[in-house]
């Protein structure tokens, strides 16, 4: 089930995965990635084309990963018993409800590969940059680009270094690909010496450097373009060590727990609660579907310190101007045993 005949799109898209539905859904949800949102019409008419079904309605609210689902909500209001979600892997199964009691299935994940290449010309200036201090390196991309780290890995070694390409968890996780909140797949590659990540924007390499604090490269297939963005990354480290020490003597906590499905996490809550109470401090849970600055700003006044445990990018990337310490669950666990040492991201 290729996307043939549908539009010409920047991805490939595989379509195959709807063949193991099995019924005839009722209605059904299209999630889209921002990159794809704009050919929604044409892919979902492709589907209909596909598939037969009639009833296909397009989720236009932003979906961040395969733990950004809203199921409940899809599934409640719209009646919607299947979600076809376009661009990421599964989430794991104990964290999404990807199928029914039955053994149906809730959510079918289509894979969406980018048709983007990679020159020779950026494997050999990534190479130049690492080739100081780096012989073996770790490869590391999104699941858009993951399908071209074999061939960035033949380019590289051509030009001297031993590349590792991690390998995946299937069906979570293909060979070298991270997600913004693991990384585990990258720490799999063992003893390397840097590590390349394949994709555009900082979001994934800052959080490479940040679980693996090695030098990360950035080949940017969008751009064509080459870059060490271990300065900028070491500068959001040393922001992040402030906040950690900011909390050492934190006396109420404010625990955020997530309410979308693939972010609530009950063990990781507990977690977080015992060591709080083993400090002697004081908690609060507060429950947030979607944390925003301004939310925070309006109960800061209450709180010591906040840690949150939906989605440890939250503190980084969207929250890090709160006045009071946002945290990850690592660094929450950092400050709480008062130490800035190992630095432990994400969880």
């Amino acid at each position: 089930m290729a996307l043939e005949g549908c539009g010409d799109l920047p991805y490939q898209l595989d379509f195959s995965p709807l063949e193991q539905v099995g019924f005839t859904p009722s209605t059904v949800v299209v999630q889209l990635p921002p990159g794809l949102k704009q050919y929604s019409t044409t892919i979902a008419e492709c589907i209909s084309k596909i598939t037969g079904w009639k009833n296909i309605i397009l989720h236009g609210d932003p979906s961040y990963g395969a733990c950004d689902l809203s199921y409940p909500e899809l599934s409640t209001v719209l009646g919607a018993d299947l979600i076809v979600h376009v661009g990421h892997t599964p989430y794991p199964k104990s964290l999404s409800p990807t199928v029914e009691p039955g053994g149906r299935p809730r959510i079918v994940y289509v894979p969406a590969k980018s048709k983007t290449s990679i020159s020779e010309d950026a494997a050999a200036r990534a190479a130049e940059i690492l080739s100081p201090n780096a012989r073996r390196v770790g490869l590391t991309s999104t699941v858009q680009h993951a399908h071209l780290l074999p061939a960035l890995a033949s380019m590289l070694m051509n030009h001297g270094l031993e590349t590792v390409l991690p390998r995946g968890r299937p069906p979570y996780f293909l060979p070298g690909q991270v997600l913004g909140c693991d990384y585990t797949t990258a720490l799999a590659a063992g003893p390397v010496d840097a590590y390349i990540f394949l994709g555009g924007g900082f979001f994934h390499p800052l959080g490479l450097y940040l679980a693996t604090r090695k030098q990360v490269v950035q080949v940017d297939p969008y751009s064509s373009t080459v870059r060490d963005v271990t300065p900028d990354a070491e500068r959001v480290y040393k922001v992040r060590l402030y906040k950690v020490s900011q909390a050492f003597d934190a006396r109420v906590w404010g625990i955020i727990v997530g309410l979308k499905t693939g972010q609530y996490r009950p063990m990781l809550i507990r977690r977080i609660t015992r060591l709080v109470e083993e400090k002697g401090a004081k908690y609060s849970l507060i429950a947030f579907e979607r944390v925003t600055l301004q939310e925070l700003r309006d109960i800061a006044t209450q709180y010591d310190a906040f840690v949150v445990t939906s989605c440890p990018r939250l503190p980084i990337d969207d929250l890090s101007h709160c006045e009071k310490p946002v945290l990850t669950p690592g660094e929450a666990r950092m400050a709480l045993s008062g130490r800035l040492e190992p630095y432990l991201f994400p969880w």
